[in-house]
């Protein structure tokens, strides 16, 4: 049962690949995943923090906490920009599911790690916790950030990637990790 509905799953979000999109529709979708993941989603992950915070007593100074929030907002920003800029220019498509990519990219953010969009999300998500409501609210948002966005990019995306790309994206998937960026660095 659980293979099947994540088959469906691929299956749903294959129908929207190999198509052109307008540039109004895809900025249409870009809008509404921006405040998707950009607000509604880390929201969520606040307000369970928020809770988390009543039972976990760990207070940072708040200076510590300021530079935790305003670095991982900005880091987190600058990746999920820069990986959308290189969606939209190279892959001709975006991140959300219903306007993909044509191609397969693997330059730019993506040369690093498989999912850079997760990882500036979980930055983000773990600034934008800690502005709000402290280290432990955003250490909780980070985590289910990466938790949800790891199980869906594992079980569905990685899937319909495969259908959609073959033997190309599994030499990608095999080179390159999942989320935590490698960095080479040259001697």
């Amino acid at each position: 049962m659980e293979n099947k509905m994540k088959q469906l799953m691929v299956n749903f979000l294959l129908k929207f690949s190999g198509k052109s999109y307008s540039r109004k529709y895809k900025v249409i979708s870009l809008v509404f995943g921006a405040l998707f993941f950009l607000a509604v989603l880390p929201g969520i992950f606040i307000l369970i923090g928020l809770f988390a915070k009543n039972y976990l007593m760990i207070e940072l100074n708040k200076i510590i906490e300021w530079i935790i929030s305003t670095t991982g907002i900005l880091i987190g920003l600058y990746f999920l920009i820069w990986s959308t800029v290189t969606q939209w220019k190279i892959g001709k498509g975006t991140p959300v599911p219903n306007a993909p990519t044509q191609h397969l990219i693997i330059i730019g953010p993506y040369k690093y790690c498989r999912n850079p969009i997760e990882f500036g999300a979980i930055l983000y998500y773990l600034g934008t916790g800690t502005f709000i409501g402290g280290i432990i609210t955003g250490i909780t948002s980070c985590i289910l950030g990466f938790t949800v966005g790891s199980i869906y990019h594992k079980f569905i995306e990685e899937k319909e990637l495969e259908e959609r790309f073959g033997e190309e994206y599994k030499k990608y998937k095999e080179n390159t990790p999942f989320v935590f960026p490698r960095i080479k660095i040259n001697k």
